[in-house]
């Protein structure tokens, strides 16, 4: 994977406009070099009187970077208020600039930050749900497959987006290499997907729920039928798995309410952790113990927290943890816009 210059980041004004922008890791996230930031991180924590905080304070982003392209969904005969529900990074392992985006109508198209080009695509039939998760996998050296799955008790939805002929498999040269939509058999379980990642070298990809169950899908790359292999209930399991590591505590305050989270790869070892938070206030007047305190309310303000996290390793192959250590974190309050996707 190349290591990225730039966080994509989507964000939705009270028009309902869409606007991309990039911003800058090694700018905003980032020292030049793991001992600045350890350094950065030991002069907080003098200050701070706490040996434990790993990370220096939090600094203010007051405006997002200028935006590369603005995006106006178009209403259909059923609404007046037409939504853009995807924004995904097509083929990240070779490009951080392919944006792929989506409306409720299906229409979708590509737009490429770094060349500035637009190229329409084929229509997505079928879409249902708000935000439904994407991910994209492949074979190392050929164009990503982009899946695109909600699940919901309501509504469910599992595509693909390929390039290439309809089965890769069989070698025709005389078949035009295109992008297409595939529609995939839907997965056995109807729980809303809470989190999802690509183990087995992007052959499977792992679901799962808030509920006790937990479900791995494994598309064969280049033939079809698509195989689907489930775990619906780990509640029987011996014991849970086991927790290898914790991203290092940001110090935020006990009235910040989580409300999301995402883990961006940069490649060779770094990360982008956005979160987005509502700032509480407990009703009963006490001083709240946590987030999850009995009397905590939302109150108005609304922001996103984006850190540069690094994975920290020794050895003569670079193949043990040390830890993970934080370099910069900024925060950016909504005003009259919204981060909606970080890509």
């Amino acid at each position: 994977m190349i290591l990225r210059r730039f966080v994509n980041i989507v964000a939705e004004n009270l028009k309902g406009r869409y606007s991309l922008h990039r911003l800058d890791v090694s700018k905003h996230l980032f020292y030049p070099s793991t001992a600045e930031a350890k350094a950065a991180a030991a002069k907080a924590a003098g200050k701070n009187g706490n040996a434990g905080f790993r990370a220096p304070p939090t600094r203010r982003l007051k405006r997002l970077p200028p935006p590369c392209i603005n995006f106006h969904p178009s209403p259909s005969i059923l609404s007046d208020r037409a939504t853009l529900e995807i924004f995904a990074l097509l083929c990240p392992s070779s490009s951080e600039g392919r944006v792929l985006c989506c409306g409720d109508s299906g229409r979708s198209l590509i737009y490429n930050a770094d060349s500035h080009f637009v190229q329409t695509m084929p229509s997505i039939q079928g879409l249902k749900g708000r935000r439904p998760i994407t991910i994209s996998t492949g074979r190392p050296g050929d164009l990503e497959d982009l899946y695109v799955l909600t699940a919901g008790a309501d509504f469910s939805c599992f595509h693909v987006l390929r390039f290439g002929g309809k089965d890769r498999a069989v070698h025709r040269p005389w078949e035009r290499k295109a992008w297409h939509w595939d529609s995939l058999p839907l997965p056995p379980f109807n729980d809303a997907i809470s989190s999802y990642t690509v183990v087995d070298g992007g052959r499977t990809i792992c679901v799962s729920s808030e509920a006790p169950s937990q479900m791995a899908l494994a598309p064969t790359a280049l033939t079809r039928p698509y195989h689907l292999c489930a775990t619906s209930d780990l509640s029987d399991m011996k014991q849970p798995p086991t927790l290898q590591h914790v991203l290092p505590h940001l110090n935020t305050p006990k009235n910040w309410l989580l409300s999301r989270a995402n883990l961006i790869s940069l490649g060779e070892g770094k990360f982008c952790v956005a979160k987005v938070f509502h700032e509480g206030v407990d009703s009963t007047g006490d001083e709240p113990e946590d987030s999850d305190s009995p009397g905590m309310e939302i109150i108005g303000s609304v922001f996103t927290v984006l850190s540069g996290v690094e994975l920290v390793t020794s050895g003569s192959s670079g193949d043990e943890l040390e830890g993970l250590q934080v370099h910069k974190s900024v925060r950016y309050m909504f005003m009259e816009d919204m981060i909606q996707w970080e890509l």
